[in-house]
C-alpha cells in the first residue's frame, strides 16, 4: 500500500470558521494561505465555497490555476522580477519590497489594462522579505506614482524564515510606520497586514491593535496550530491531517550500529552519544526524506520513537509500544507545517478526502 494523508474536510472547515469568527470579532480580515495544500484543486475551492473570500498562495504558477476561482489572490512571496507579468495577470494583491519589482508590476499592469494592489513590506527583524524603515515612504511614494499600481496597504513577515514572534513592540512599530506613512503622504491605507499564524495568538488574547486590520493565516487554519509557540489554539482541530505509512520490517536488532563509520555520518537519536541500549525492536515503515522529512511526522502511537529515516524508509524504535507491530501493519502521523507541504506535493503519497 502506498502512503496515504487522509484529510478531514469537517475538520478543516471547522478551523476555518474558527479562525474567521475570531478575527471577524476584532475587525480583521484574512486571507488564507493555502500554500501548504501545494495546489490541491478539491481543497482550495472547498476552503473558498466555505467563506475563504482571500487566498494566499507563495508561487505564482499555482494562481494561475486558479484563474477562475470566486477569491481574492494575494501572491505572499515577492513576486521575482522574471514573473512580474503573469504576476499582474494572475494575482489581485502582492507583497513586495524592491522599487525594481514595483516598475516592473506598473509597467506589466499597464500593458494589460489592469490595476495591481501592493502591499509594501516592511522589516521587522524576521529578516525576510522587507524594506528598511528609511526606505518605506520612498517605495510607498513609488507605489503611488506609477500607473497601473494600487497602495494597498504595508505589512511585515514574521514567524518563517527566524521565528520572530509577534509582539507589542513589533506590532506597535508596524502600526506607527502606517500611521507616518498616512500622514506623510496624505493617503489612507486600506489594510496593514500583521502577518501569519503565529498572530493568533495576540488575536485571542485581545492584544492585537486595532490598526492591524489583515491576517495572513495559513497553519492555524490547517492544522489548528499556532506557529513558533507550536501549541494548538483552543477552539480548533489538529487532526484535518494523517498520514499513514505501511510497516516493511520488524526486528529485534543492536541498538548501535556497528563497523566503520563514514566520516561526518549522522546518528540516529538513540545512538548519541555512543549509548547502547542493548537490543531493540526495530521496524522500518514506507515513507522517507523524499515524501516527508521525519522531523516533521508526530507518530499517533506515543510510545513509537523516530530513529532516522533515509530516502524511502524510516526507522523506529517500537520495543515499548502496546501493539505489537508486524510488517504489512499501518502506522499513523501527524504533520507539522512543513510535514504538510511535503506530503501534498509527493507524487508517492495518495491523498484521501473524507468527512467526520
Amino acid at each position: 500500500m502506498s502512503a496515504k494523508l487522509i484529510v478531514d474536510t469537517s475538520a478543516l472547515l471547522h478551523n476555518l470558521r474558527v479562525i474567521k469568527t475570531l478575527a471577524e470579532k476584532s475587525g480583521v480580515k484574512l486571507s488564507v494561505v493555502t500554500k501548504g495544500l501545494a495546489g490541491h484543486e478539491a481543497l482550495v475551492k472547498l476552503l473558498t465555497e466555505h467563506g475563504a473570500d482571500s487566498i494566499g498562495e507563495s508561487r505564482i504558477q499555482t494562481l494561475m490555476k486558479w484563474d477562475g476561482l470566486p477569491a481574492e489572490k494575494w501572491l505572499i512571496r515577492s513576486p521575482l522580477i522574471s514573473e512580474t507579468d503573469e504576476t499582474a495577470r494572475f494575482a489581485d494583491v502582492s507583497l513586495v519590497s524592491e522599487r525594481a519589482v514595483l516598475e516592473k508590476l506598473s509597467a506589466a499592469a499597464v500593458r494589460q489594462g489592469r490595476a495591481h494592489k501592493a502591499i509594501v513590506m516592511l522589516e521587522l527583524g524576521e529578516l525576510r522579505e522587507g524594506c528598511m524603515p528609511e526606505e518605506l515612504l520612498t517605495l510607498c511614494k513609488a507605489c503611488l506614482a506609477l500607473p497601473g499600481l494600487e497602495l494597498h496597504g504595508i505589512g511585515a513577515h514574521l514567524s518563517s524564515l527566524n521565528e520572530i514572534v509577534p509582539d507589542d513592540r513589533n506590532m506597535e512599530t508596524l502600526v506607527s510606520a502606517a500611521c507616518e506613512t498616512e500622514k506623510t503622504l496624505g493617503v489612507a491605507l486600506p489594510l496593514i497586514s500583521g502577518g501569519s499564524s503565529s498572530a493568533v495568538k495576540m488575536l485571542a488574547e485581545g492584544r492585537l491593535p486595532a490598526r492591524i486590520n489583515h491576517l495572513r493565516i495559513g497553519e492555524a487554519i490547517l492544522l489548528g496550530n499556532i506557529v513558533c509557540y507550536d501549541e494548538p489554539y483552543k477552539d480548533a482541530r489538529t487532526d484535518a491531517f494523517t498520514l499513514s505509512a505501511e510497516i516493511i520490517e520488524v526486528k529485534e536488532k543492536p541498538s548501535l550500529p556497528w563497523g566503520e563509520r563514514a566520516p561526518g555520518a549522522a546518528l540516529f537519536a538513540c545512538d548519541r552519544g555512543q549509548k547502547d541500549c542493548g537490543m531493540r525492536k526495530r521496524a522500518l515503515i514506507a515513507i522517507g526524506k523524499q515524501d516527508v522529512p521525519s522531523q516533521y511526522l508526530l507518530p499517533l502511537d506515543p510510545a513509537l520513537e523516530i530513529l532516522g529515516d533515509t530516502s524511502d524508509c524510516l526507522a523506529a524504535d517500537v520495543t515499548d509500544c502496546n501493539t505489537t507491530y508486524k510488517p504489512g501493519d499501518i502506522v499513523s502521523f501527524r504533520l507539522r507545517y512543513n510535514g504538510l507541504v511535503s506530503a501534498m506535493a509527493s507524487n508517492f503519497i495518495e491523498k484521501v478526502l473524507t468527512s467526520s
